[in-house]
């Protein structure tokens, strides 16, 4: 379901850092010390979008990538975005070292 305009400010504060890009979109950029951290990282993501069905935007660009969520299906942003958003975080700690 669709979240209101509160819900998404109350997940925003919450976010480690990503940040709202319209009114359906959150966004958040990633940098790694390598190009193979960065494939790892994206090859992890790949997993995790695919088993929850939500894939996000992903432009990589040697050691930096940039992700955008939002539930095209629902029209903006869901929770799922936000728990998508927080289960990339948590890959990063992985790779970024």
């Amino acid at each position: 379901m669709k979240l209101t305009d509160e819900q998404i400010e109350a997940n925003l504060q919450d976010s480690n850092g990503w940040e709202l890009t319209s009114e359906t979109w959150i966004k958040k950029a990633y940098t790694f010390p390598s190009f193979t951290k960065t494939m790892q990282f994206i090859n992890e993501l790949a997993d995790i979008a695919e088993k929850r069905q939500h894939h996000p935007h992903m432009t990589i660009d040697h050691s930096n990538v940039t992700i955008q969520l939002s539930t095209l299906d629902q029209g903006g942003l869901t929770q799922l975005d936000f728990e998508s958003a927080h289960a990339y975080d948590l890959t990063y700690e992985k790779y970024h070292r």
